[in-house]
């Protein structure tokens, strides 16, 4: 058929099934449009949407051309006449037995599709079971060669006559054209070697005598010629031939209706992207339309993405695409992404493009809390901005507001089980996995969407899979996942390669930028894009700042609001005061920075009200008992007693006009001595007044319930520095949720007051 007809009038599909040596040099014909040699359930399905959209292909331009068949049209010589496609498969009966929906699909497709010019050829050796009733009803033409035995002779042409060749002739067949129409044959045989050179016969000699002839020896020597390389076979040639002819005439290659399977890895720079309305993520296979189409989330429509997929599948790497994506927008406004990494730190090479603001990862809670406060903020105050301007979407406001420049946010959320496990259930935090829900539910028509990536469905609570209908889902752990996701279960597989992902019914691979697989690769051209990037944009996103874990007490203002400084509070990254009256426990393990905390409150107290008196209680070894600002200092426990009852007696008195502050360093140095009630009674004197004490110790010595601890502690308002996980509650009886001693530097603790809990980095003493 390719010897008489060109590939523009007819073309070759062809399916070995778990193999490919059959057609070795058939697939290499100008006619050919494609070679499946193995075939999933995903294939199958791939394979027969593909052949029925060419159906609807061909049924259209029938249509247009108000052409009836194929034939027609040909007759009529229309340049657009589409080539008859010829489907050939080899051992159908392997694919009767694995897959028959593929049988029974293209035997359909042949019957809908012959007079579009769809045709089918099948061969196999075992046709015992396997020629159904529609296979029989939809074959005009059966070929035998010689059969097994005479029921499969009759299973193909109803005659035994094809059991009955001679072994000894290779291709001797029967044809069956209609009942009762056979006609033996014998068939061409295009593996040989043929030539136009003569040949010189070999000669023999041998003397005949009585009995078995006796072969002639020669005296000379025997001289054995090496054999010659044939060359190519006739069918080689043959199909170098036509492929010569087909470039000669300029026939330009047919149309493939079944297109190969996905690449591997596609580059991300190769693939449009212009706005910040449609952000690319890969390439995604539509057999339904014949195509490989590029695949965007579209923000505005899509509102949200969830990423589904074990361990190496692929997760990080499609949201760093889309982060970088976000920052190619010539055509659009600005993005500005914001990542928070709760899986294995995937996300942190984006931080150099400018467009990205930060990427906080999993274990600083204090800069992921910030992160969600930034973007809540920002969904709250466009939802008056967005009314006012009538606008339902970002675009819509950016044009009805004239501000081309709003910009969109993005939030990458790497490891959502982690993150809901770190957040959802934790005191202090739950509000803020609420903010992220929020953000998710509420965030598409105000411009602020979420890509949060999973290992698996549970992890994600229904509201979130509610709120998200669109959803791509990568290799997963077992079989149930994706079924409770939906999708196909026999799309991936274990040899797919990263990025391979299923979307509702479709087929898809994730776009890298650079086309590698290698992060080194990967985080080397992000490195080299922001800096294109940065020469041509001028916006950057802000970047999520973290507490500072040095700060100097001189670089701090004298006061907050006539307050003494406490030090940065991590929700606002500023100084913060506190109210100098009452009683402040100042506590923490050895080596947190208790000393410098104590100095830093009572020069904060100084600095801001220098006309309150300060009272020292300590010993002399301290260097704050060197202080030259104390009105007076106690460092024994004599002297303890003795200023004690000074200080009783002027709270006491009815002249107490002046505010007192008073500093207790090492408070458990009291117990067991004579300065033991006096302390007590100072401590309850001072709680029920206007005036200050503040009293330290480290932690384990506050265990004990005497008094004047126990009064301390009932106050519940202190400072711990570096707690842990039960401190706040064992010293001022109030939870604050999840901590850990290691998340706190030097410095860093827990101001509790009012039954809630924030956390302050406290400024180094100069001197």
């Amino acid at each position: 058929m390719a010897a008489e007809y060109s590939p523009d009038r007819v073309t070759f599909l062809f399916v070995d099934y778990k193999g490919g040596s059959a057609f070795a040099d058939c697939v290499n014909l100008p006619h050919c449009v494609g070679l499946v040699t193995d075939l999933s359930q995903a294939l199958v399905r791939r394979a027969l949407t593909s052949l029925r959209a060419e159906i609807r292909h061909r049924e259209h331009l029938f249509n247009q051309k108000k052409a009836k068949d194929l034939l027609e049209l040909e007759r009529r010589g229309d340049a657009e006449s589409p080539p008859a496609l010829v489907l050939v498969i080899d051992e159908f009966a392997a694919l009767v037995n694995e897959v028959p929906e593929f049988v029974d699909g293209v035997v359909d497709i042949a019957q809908r599709g012959r007079s579009l010019g769809i045709h089918l050829i099948m061969a196999t050796q075992r046709p015992a079971g396997v020629i159904k009733d529609n296979l029989r009803a939809n074959t005009n033409l059966r070929i035998a060669l010689r059969m097994a035995d005479e029921s499969d002779s009759m299973d193909v042409v109803d005659s035994k006559e094809a059991a009955l060749f001679d072994p000894g002739i290779p291709g001797r067949g029967v044809a069956k054209t209609g009942p009762g129409r056979l006609t033996p044959f014998q068939s061409a045989y295009a593996g040989g070697w043929t030539t136009g050179e003569i040949r010189r016969s070999d000669i023999e000699v041998a003397a005949l005598g009585f009995g078995a002839e006796q072969p002639w020896v020669s005296a000379a020597p025997v001289v054995v010629s090496e054999a010659e390389d044939p060359g190519p076979t006739d069918q080689k040639r043959l199909v170098g031939t036509i492929t010569t002819a087909s470039r000669a005439a300029a026939i330009p290659p047919p149309r493939r209706p079944w297109l190969d399977e996905l690449a591997p890895i596609y580059d991300l720079a190769k693939l449009r992207q212009r706005t910040d309305s449609a952000l690319v993520v890969g390439v995604l296979d539509a057999p339904e339309r014949q195509a490989q189409e590029t695949l965007y989330f579209r923000p505005d429509v899509d509102g949200s993405l969830l990423v589904f997929g074990t361990g190496g599948s692929g997760k990080t790497t499609l949201l760093r695409t889309l982060a970088i994506a976000a920052g190619i927008t010539p055509r659009g406004g600005p993005v500005e992404v914001y990542g928070l990494d709760f899986a294995s730190g995937g996300l942190r090479m984006l931080e150099p493009l400018p467009h990205v603001g930060s990427i906080v990862p999993g274990d600083e809670p204090d800069r992921v809390i910030r992160t969600l406060k930034k973007l809540r903020d920002a969904l709250e105050k466009r939802r008056a901005l967005f009314a006012n301007a009538n606008a339902g979407t970002l675009e819509d406001y950016r044009r009805q507001a004239a501000k081309p420049d709003e910009p969109r946010y993005l939030l990458l959320l790497d490891g959502f089980g982690n993150f809901r496990e770190e957040f959802e259930t934790v005191k202090g935090r739950m509000e803020w996995f609420s903010a992220a829900q929020q953000l998710i539910s509420d965030g598409r028509p105000l411009g602020i969407h979420v890509v949060a990536s999973a290992d698996r469905p549970s992890t994600v609570p229904p509201p979130v899979m509610a709120a998200v209908p669109r959803r791509i889902v990568m290799r997963m752990a077992d079989e149930m996942g994706y079924r409770m996701l939906d999708v196909a279960h026999d799309v991936i597989s274990e040899g797919s390669p990263p990025g391979r992902f299923v979307l509702a019914e479709s087929e898809g691979q994730v776009a890298v930028l650079g086309a590698s697989s290698s992060t080194a690769v990967q985080a080397e051209t992000i490195g080299g894009l922001a800096v294109a990037i940065a020469a041509a944009r001028e916006h950057s996103a802000a970047p999520i700042g973290s507490l500072p874990t040095e700060i100097a007490l001189s670089a701090m203002p004298d006061s907050i609001d006539g307050m003494p400084v406490l030090g940065v509070s991590d929700d606002q990254l500023a100084p913060v005061g506190f109210d100098p009256s009452g009683v402040i426990l100042l506590s923490g393990p050895p080596g947190s920075g208790r000393s410098n905390a104590l100095a830093a409150l009572a020069r904060s107290v100084h600095r801001a009200l220098p006309e309150t008196a300060l009272y020292y209680f300590g010993n002399s070894r301290s260097k704050l008992a060197k202080w030259p600002t104390w009105w007076s200092a106690a460092t024994t426990p004599d002297e303890w007693a003795v200023l004690a009852k000074t200080l009783l007696e002027y709270l006491r008195g009815a002249e107490s006009e002046g505010r007192i502050a008073v500093v207790v360093e090492t408070v458990s140095d009291v117990l067991g001595t004579e300065a033991e009630g006096r302390m007590t009674d100072l401590v309850k004197a001072i709680r029920r007044s206007d005036h200050l004490i503040i009293a330290e110790d480290e932690l384990g010595n506050l265990s004990t319930a005497w008094s004047p601890i126990s009064d301390l502690k009932a106050a519940r308002r202190g400072l711990l520095l570096q707690p842990d996980a039960f401190d706040s509650d064992s010293v001022l009886k109030t939870e604050v949720g999840r901590v850990s001693r290691s998340d706190f530097p030097v410095g860093r603790g827990l101001f509790i007051a009012n039954n809630k809990a924030m956390t302050v980095q406290l400024p180094l003493v100069d001197d």
